[in-house]
């Protein structure tokens, strides 16, 4: 659009308003021209494309100073879309384009405003169009008023008084919600933040007068206009109502809950009252909690009785329930102090009617989970509380009752629904159709029978959920939890088959035991070993019936380590006969895998002594899909591990070198049946993973290796034992075929995560060594050679690990036990890094060089970063003695990674050359070689460093850039020099970096004798580079 830049009417014109700017004044045909482009750029039938391009010439009007003319034009226009731009216009001019105002104006555009925004509401402008004026003139009061002196202070009476005196009923509480918002969410210093609050408190009589007068029901307040000015009061009772007003403001609100029409919004308007204001936090029991519990008391329960009588939860039930959670939230500990009293007992009746609200959750109601987080609530409370003598057994009595019935209530909501349930739930609406088309005898189709996915996941989300408050209700029952249904459950089972009722009930009831593992004691349990024995266990189904095996599996599976201490295995043993039964059904192979795993992982020693029992499980390995036999792998050679360690060597050659001679064979078929070989490959990789997972020690690793004679004498006996042939042939084999894998399928990133896992698992530190284990250094050549044909992420995190791994003082047994020098030991390990460091850098900077690398694989450039720290702390040598073009092309790719766009990225860059900087300089061996690398690259890096820090990095990676920018500074004295040239350099050109900024940040960061004096300068050099100084949100988001 082409607006002339002093497009104004004739002088005439503009002498009729000699107290606004004169660029205020427009033409009548520019305004009605500006207004066919909001017109057109709205219109249906505009196409895309031209909306977008008058979307752009709309935005670059708005930011010219003539845009200040089109507000008054606008805003009377007839037309609501032309009406909406205007406000608009005025919210963003004021908030954007301050700079653009003459400040001898700013009284005369606050009286502009404000009548313009009265005389809108008095011309019944939609509330779309005024929300927007109340922001405009929040906004414009936020200029003014903090001014000193202030130019509004009374911004909010004077704006109220002349939006009152207009017809619009909904005006005054709609701009008092506004307005009060605006306040709260301002990006503003303290010394403006206090200014505005004052404002607020001096307007706060003339808004409790308001308040006061059309809240209570009268005839001359409609219902929409109650419900706005409660809007108004929720959104000033967390920012601007002190205490005193809010209790006068709760009698009026409670007295409120009688009137249905108003309902939701006084309910809204009290929760906010008991989360964020001065009565939030448990304050103000007796004229906020005791009031609303008589209310619930005499009239509030009534309304669950109505939702449901009417079949179901409406928006009056529903705010209801938020509102008694509400409360709870906010007197949790004086209701549990007076637990026992009848109004407390209605409250919480009442909430347990909402918890067990017949219907599925997420199908026919909702509110059964609202309340879940309540109860934890109440529980954890009633943990901590400290009951008086006088009144402990009443409270006892009657927490017990109430928890007693909360377990009975919630194992009901985690009931699945039968399929005739579901058909009438799950589907509702959806099966409608086909159920009054289908045969009474027919049987309807899986696809039809089972739930949709959306709701399935929900109540499964709901499940687990309601399973942490169980967790809760069981610390303070304790063994009384399960008195509710443990009893039922054994009843139901006692006559064998199929259960009245389904199994859907006992399911609910051993899910809910499931759920509460985690805080029973490991130790003997009279429940416990019911549910295990014969009564329970014994009586659950063998055969169909998958949801209550499944979970009967999972039950089994988190108990593992409760079986540990039992005095006999008869339990274990009748657990892991459930369990192998399980795997002759495909869809119950999973979790029963899992629980196998876990039953062998956690009782070794007492299933070692039924080794045999286990080749039955073994024989019938192949009928287990490939997908769970590395947990069963995992489980029996955990079991082996066990043994002792001259007997585990036959059962572990008998495992695991069958294993070994199918991936060879699947290797040798890669040629004629690739696709076949690549998937065996993966299936056979992934079983002797499972196998050394399962031979590595249970034990928590030792944070370092400790020289006590019984470790030493079980380290010897470890190495006698990977001494015997069959063992080390068994090594030696599996590095083969291991080798063959990675040269055939590096680039596999499916086959590269199954080498990742195994290399993960059957490589440690030398006092976690196994029957299996492979030393790092030989390891890493393969990781090297790999990457050499495939530079991946993978291969470079693999590298890490070995290394971190070769790093140890003991990463060689043989010292340890006096056949072999340590030092010479150290200089193997760093010779092996070193070769291995060379060739990961040359590897890892040909695949970065190619254009955009680096962006395009931010995966890669982390993993490489990260090695490289782990280099730098451990062997700094591999980085000072690479050849010199490569050291010098590796600098440069970190340098680049300086100036990454992806965070992630920038910061491992950066830790990288601090870590590099700070421990090869420290290390006077390289301490020559270090500074020379650093010398020759500094300028480059102090251009990368500041300009991250001066604006072209994300904030959060500050601290690392002033890392290392602190460490060149303490190492490299040169670094001065590069940075003063840097600062006053093109490249830090940058209208708000002055030179008294850079001055002030130069002679901060060179004369400070700390790094956290260079962090402080540094952050506040960042902040003004980013326009961000003298803001609130600048110095509350500084990194810490």
């Amino acid at each position: 659009m082409d607006l002339p830049s002093n497009a104004m009417g004739d002088e005439d014109d503009q002498t009729q308003r000699p107290d606004l700017p004169s660029f205020m004044v427009i033409s009548p045909s520019d305004v009605e021209q500006a207004a066919l482009i909001v017109q057109r750029m709205y219109s249906p039938q505009t196409d895309p494309n031209s909306s977008q391009s008058l979307q752009r010439d709309l935005f670059e009007l708005q930011r010219r100073p003539e845009a200040w003319g089109l507000v008054v034009p606008f805003v009377n226009s007839h037309d609501p879309q032309v009406q909406f731009f205007g406000a608009h216009t005025a919210q963003v001019k004021i908030a954007r384009d301050w700079d653009q105002w003459p400040t001898l104006y700013a009284q005369a555009l606050r009286d502009m405003l404000l009548n313009l925004t009265a005389q809108a509401a008095a011309n019944g402008v939609s509330r779309v169009v005024m929300r927007k004026l109340y922001v405009a003139l929040s906004s414009l009061a936020l200029r003014l008023c903090p001014a000193e002196p202030s130019l509004w202070q009374d911004w909010i009476k004077d704006s109220l008084v002349a939006l009152m005196a207009t017809p619009a009923v909904e005006s005054a509480p709609d701009f008092l919600q506004i307005a009060v918002e605006e306040v709260r969410s301002a990006d503003l210093l303290a010394a403006a933040k206090a200014r505005m609050q004052a404002s607020l408190r001096l307007a706060l009589p003339f808004v409790m007068q308001l308040f006061m007068g059309h809240l209570p029901v009268r005839p001359d307040v409609s219902v929409s206009a109650r419900l706005a000015w409660l809007k108004a009061v929720e959104a000033w009772v967390a920012s601007a109502l002190p205490g005193d007003e809010l209790t006068t403001l709760v009698s009026i609100l409670i007295e409120l809950l009688r009137n249905r029409d108003s309902f939701v919004g006084t309910c809204d308007v009290l929760e906010e009252i008991m989360s964020k204001s001065a009565l939030s936090g448990g304050k103000g029991t007796k004229v906020l909690t005791d009031p609303l519990l008589q209310w619930v008391a005499s009239e509030g329960h009534l309304i669950l009785q109505e939702s449901l009588s009417n079949g179901g939860p409406d928006e009056t039930s529903h705010a209801f329930c938020k509102l008694l959670l509400a409360l709870g939230d906010h007197s949790t500990d004086y209701l549990v102090s007076k637990i026992d009293q009848p109004l407390v007992q209605t409250l919480l009746k009442v909430l347990l009617g909402f918890t067990g609200f017949p219907g599925w959750y997420g199908v026919d109601e909702d509110e059964s989970e609202m309340t879940l987080q309540f109860w934890s609530a109440l529980q954890d409370s009633i943990i901590d509380s400290e009951f008086g003598d006088e009144d402990s057994t009443a409270k006892q009595a009657s927490i017990k009752a109430l928890d007693l019935e909360l377990v009975l209530t919630l194992v009901r909501k985690a009931r699945w629904p039968t399929v005739e349930e579901g058909i009438r739930t799950w589907a509702k609406g959806l099966l409608v159709p086909i159920i009054h088309e289908t045969p009474s005898d027919a049987i309807l189709p899986l696809s039809i029978r089972s739930p949709r996915t959306d709701q399935k996941e929900k109540f499964q989300n709901f499940r687990r959920d309601l399973g942490d408050t169980l967790i809760n209700t069981y610390y303070v029952l304790r063994d009384d939890f399960f008195n509710p249904i443990l009893p039922t459950v054994i009843e139901l089972l006692a006559p064998g088959g199929v259960p009245v009722g389904g199994w859907e009930g006992v399911e609910a009831a051993i899910y809910s035991i499931k759920t509460i593992q985690e805080a029973i004691p490991v130790g003997p349990n009279q429940n416990l070993s019911r549910v295990f024995g014969p009564e329970v266990l014994g009586k659950l189904p063998m055969q169909g019936h998958e949801q209550i095996r499944r979970t009967a599996l999972d039950l089994v599976g988190s108990y593992a380590t409760w079986f540990h201490a039992q005095e006999t295995p008869d339990l274990l043993m009748n657990a892991m006969s459930y369990v192998v039964a399980a795997f002759s059904e495909p869809l119950l192979s999973l979790h029963a895998a899992r629980a196998l795993r876990d039953l062998c992982e956690n009782n070794r020693k007492a299933l070692s002594n039924h080794i045999d029992s286990f080749s039955n499980l073994y024989a019938n390995l192949p009928s287990i899909p490939d997908t769970e036999k590395a947990k069963v792998l995992q489980a029996i050679c955990s079991v082996i591990q066990a043994l002792p360690l001259k007997d585990a060597i036959g059962p572990v050659e008998g495992v695991v070198a069958p294993l070994v001679v199918s991936l060879g064979e699947s290797l040798n078929r890669a040629p004629q049946t690739p696709e076949e070989a690549r998937t065996s490959t993966v299936a056979q990789l992934h079983a002797l993973s499972g196998c050394a997972k399962g031979l590595t020690n249970n034990t928590d690793p030792l944070l370092e290796f400790s020289t006590a004679d019984e470790d030493l004498e079980s380290v010897r006996l470890m190495e006698q034992a990977r001494e015997d042939p069959r063992m080390t042939e068994l090594r030696n084999k599996i590095i083969q075929v291991l080798t063959l894998a990675m040269s055939i399928w590096s680039a596999d990133a499916e086959v590269g995560d199954a080498v990742s896992d195994l290399i993960k698992a059957i490589t440690s530190l030398p006092s976690d060594n196994t029957l299996l284990s492979l030393p790092p250094g030989p390891v890493l050549e393969l990781v090297c050679a790999a990457a050499q044909r495939q530079t991946t992420a993978v291969w470079l995190s693999l590298a890490t690990m070995l290394t971190t791994q070769l790093d140890s003082a003991t990463s060689n047994v043989s010292h340890l036990l006096g056949k072999a020098d340590k030092t010479s030991n150290r200089n193997a390990d760093r010779a092996v890094v070193e070769r291995g460091t060379a060739m990961l850098v040359q590897y890892t900077l040909t695949f970065l060089s190619a254009p955009s690398a680096m962006e395009n694989n931010p995966d890669v450039v982390r993993a490489f970063f990260t090695f490289l720290t782990t280099v730098s702390n451990s062997f700094p040598s591999a980085i000072v003695t690479l050849p010199p073009p490569l050291a010098s092309a590796l600098m440069e790719c970190a340098i680049k990674g300086l100036t990454l766009p992806e965070r992630y990225s920038l910061v491992d860059a950066a830790k990288f050359l601090s870590t590099f900087s700070r421990r090869a300089i420290a290390n006077p061996d390289y301490v020559d070689g270090a500074k020379v690398l650093l010398k020759q690259h500094g300028p480059a890096m102090s251009q990368a460093l500041l300009s991250g820090i001066g604006g072209a990095s994300p904030r959060s990676t500050i601290p690392n850039l002033v890392e290392l920018l602190a460490i060149l500074l303490a190492k490299i004295p040169e670094h001065r020099t590069w940075m003063k040239e840097t600062l006053y350099s093109p490249v830090m050109e940058n209208p708000r970096l002055t030179r008294e900024a850079k001055d002030k940040f130069l002679f901060a960061a060179t004369s400070s004798r700390s790094s956290r004096q260079t962090s402080e300068a540094a952050n506040e050099f960042s902040l003004v580079a980013r326009g961000l100084d003298g803001s609130g949100f600048g110095y509350a988001s500084l990194p810490a």
